[in-house]
């Protein structure tokens, strides 16, 4: 769409709004018909009726022509009992896609009223039903919308319309925002239910920008199709989207869902709806939360399908910062966004998921895919050179049932039937003390268990975050790790490992699991040496494999400023260059665990840890036979809902 026509659609929008006042007159009864006005567009006004009134007919006309300059001066002395304009029509040629002919659109604007204007503010407003039809594409009707008090000169000071203010108050434009809700009919299969909406408040200052130079602007730079911008263009379009984004402000909005059906290409019937939907207050610089409740989308027909979330949640989004950095910036050449991305990157706050369900077709063929998510949540804080220093990632309770097929088939003989997943990272970077603190890292499955890490890394400088990524690379490097603790909870997941193993070996398991503790003491006085604290620290890692299942392992650096990550990759290859290096305790706790008994491995079973692997994944090389043994009842539990769960 041409650029000199979204701004003439822009202005006649407007002028429901902008009636401007004259000179002071005596008030009178004004009726001026037939009103119309285009370029590129085609304005229709067949009556306005304005009572107690100082505008005269040919400054109402003049206001629908788009002559703001000559009356914008005394919109603030406007007084009118009423003025009500029973119908506008705007048509305008939409483009159409694919090569085919533009087609026509039109916007009617039916019923709106202004009443009790007092020095510019009117005490309500409201517009009737309106519609939008644009071509055999798109048909929507919106419902009525009304408001409480109304600022018009606040109102064309936000637009930037006549000369820019000298103040930078902000002015309530409106108060008790309503709308009735809307209808929407996308070609003769889809059609939307929008539901009602409401906003206490909007509040704005007066454009620094001249909206009719930057229109003119847009138009220049349009007509120059693929010229290259120059930088003072640049210039001036960013300082007037920086301007608008610091002139507002809001308090939350709140709309009652939408609900829609139609078709999709395959033919399917589609169904997708939403409980309430609320954005949070707006303030200079930030795009607030958007929450949205209930979302349930359907398909059915040949590949049918289900998804329902109970709450999406995408947080509070930051613009200051980039706006700094664009107004510090003495040129916006295109070096200049190369050299400083970075720096344009607003602190977003990230995002959140809560009671997730879906029941989907599998893109490789067979069984849907089906899982249920009880909350997922990303958070995101104090922001450095574009990266977030505090970093919080949590999963609750990723339900995957096991399916019956090929992959899952060892699981199923295991007894696992539905893997119930949770996990968390905890990130902050500590600047004062140079560190990163970890607070957690953990993976857990209800059934089988969960492995906590947390601890501390030293030598974390604000290189870290340099935008030279060579500077950060070489400043992650240089990292320490100053101490280290592992929480482990086994659940069931050690008795799996080793019922595998045993099994595929033909070993008895409480042997095979007396093996494992002493590979384990073995390989742990190799890491850290003899030392009474170790050979201490390695009962009770023996004791946690053998008999209890929770065990709390720390390690830490005795020497200062901690253990370079170099170090740390050299060890890999020979543990003992952290020889008296690693100070550690560790504590095995909980209940016994009942003593192992044999496993009945699916028929064919694995022959290695690699096979293993495969079987768990699902791949081909480790699959199981078909006909594969179901475990004996007398190794598995079966609980009161009637899952079947491996015994601890």
């Amino acid at each position: 769409m041409p650029m000199r026509l979204r701004a003439s659609h822009l202005a006649a929008a407007s002028l429901i709004t902008l009636l401007a006042a004259a000179p002071a007159l005596a008030q009178q009864d004004v009726t001026v018909t037939n009103i119309t006005s285009g370029d590129g567009y085609q304005l229709s006004v067949p009556t306005v009726v304005a009572t107690g009134t100082t505008l005269t007919e040919a400054q109402i006309r003049r206001i629908f022509t788009g002559d703001f300059s000559s009356v914008a001066g005394a919109l603030a002395e406007l007084d009118a009992r009423d003025i009500s304009i029973p119908e506008m029509t705007l048509t305008y040629e939409v483009p159409a896609a694919d090569g085919q002919p533009p087609q026509q659109a039109t916007v009617v604007y039916r019923d709106f009223r202004l009443t009790d204007v007092v020095d510019g503010v009117a005490a309500s407003t409201s517009l009737g039903e309106s519609t939008v039809q644009s071509g055999d594409m798109m048909t929507m009707t919106m419902g009525p919308m009304t408001t409480g008090t109304f600022d018009i000169g606040a109102l064309m000071g936000f637009y930037g319309l006549g000369a820019p203010a000298a103040s930078e108050e902000f002015k309530t434009v409106y108060s008790d925002f309503t709308f009735a809700g809307a209808t929407l009919a996308a070609g003769p299969d889809f059609a939307c239910t929008i539901g009602p909406a409401t906003v206490e408040r909007f509040e704005a200052r007066p454009l620094r920008s001249d909206m009719m130079a930057f229109t003119k602007l847009a138009m220049e730079a349009e007509a120059a199709e693929d010229d290259e911008v120059p930088p003072e263009t640049v210039r001036k379009f960013v300082d007037f989207y920086v301007d608008i984004l610091t002139a507002f402000r809001s308090t939350p909005s709140l709309a009652e869902g939408f609900e829609c059906s139609g078709k999709v290409d395959d033919g399917n019937a589609i169904q997708v709806s939403s409980g309430a939907i609320q954005v949070g207050g707006f303030d200079p610089g930030i795009y607030p939360y958007l929450s949205l409740d209930d979302l349930n989308l359907s398909v059915e027909g040949t590949t049918p399908g289900m998804i329902m979330l109970e709450n999406f949640t995408w947080k509070n989004m930051d613009f200051n910062g980039p706006i700094a950095a664009i107004q510090a910036a003495t040129s916006l050449e295109e070096a200049w966004f190369e050299a400083n991305w970075r720096k344009l990157v607003p602190a977003i706050e990230g995002l959140s998921l809560a009671g997730l369900s879906l029941d989907v077709p599998n893109p490789e063929g067979g069984e849907n895919i089906k899982a249920s998510l009880g909350a997922f949540d990303v958070t995101l804080a104090d922001y450095v050179n574009g990266l977030p220093a505090n970093l919080s990632i949590s999963t609750e309770h990723l339900l995957i049932d096991v399916p019956d097929a090929e992959e899952g088939k060892m699981l199923r003989a295991l007894g696992v039937t539905q893997l119930d997943l949770s996990q968390d990272i905890q990130l902050r970077w500590d600047r004062a003390a140079n560190t990163i603190i970890v607070d957690s890292i953990s993976i857990a499955d209800e059934q089988l268990g969960s492995i906590k890490l947390s601890g501390v890394l030293g030598n974390a400088t604000e290189q870290l975050f340099a935008e030279d990524n060579n500077i950060a690379l070489v400043a992650a490097m240089g990292l320490t790790v100053q101490e280290l603790t592992f929480d482990l909870d086994d659940r069931g997941l050690s008795t799996l490992l080793v019922g595998i193993g045993a099994a595929e070996q033909g070993q008895d398991p409480v042997v095979m699991r007396v093996g494992m503790a002493g590979l384990a003491q073995a390989m742990l006085l190799g890491l850290v040496g003899t030392t009474p604290e170790a050979m201490a620290a390695s009962e009770q890692v023996a004791n946690f494999i053998k008999t209890n299942p929770q065990l709390v392992l720390t390690l830490r650096a005795t020497t200062d400023g901690g253990l370079p990550l170099p170090l740390l990759m050299a060890a890999a290859d020979d543990p003992s260059v952290l020889a008296g290096q690693i100070a550690i305790e560790a504590t095995a706790s909980g209940t016994p665990r009942p003593a192992d008994q044999p496993l009945a491995l699916p028929q064919g079973g694995m022959t290695s840890d690699d096979d293993m692997a495969d079987e768990m994944e699902g791949t081909e090389d480790g699959a199981s036979d078909e006909d594969g043994a179901a475990p004996d009842d007398g190794e598995m539990s079966e609980s009161q809902d009637g899952k079947r769960s491996l015994k601890n």
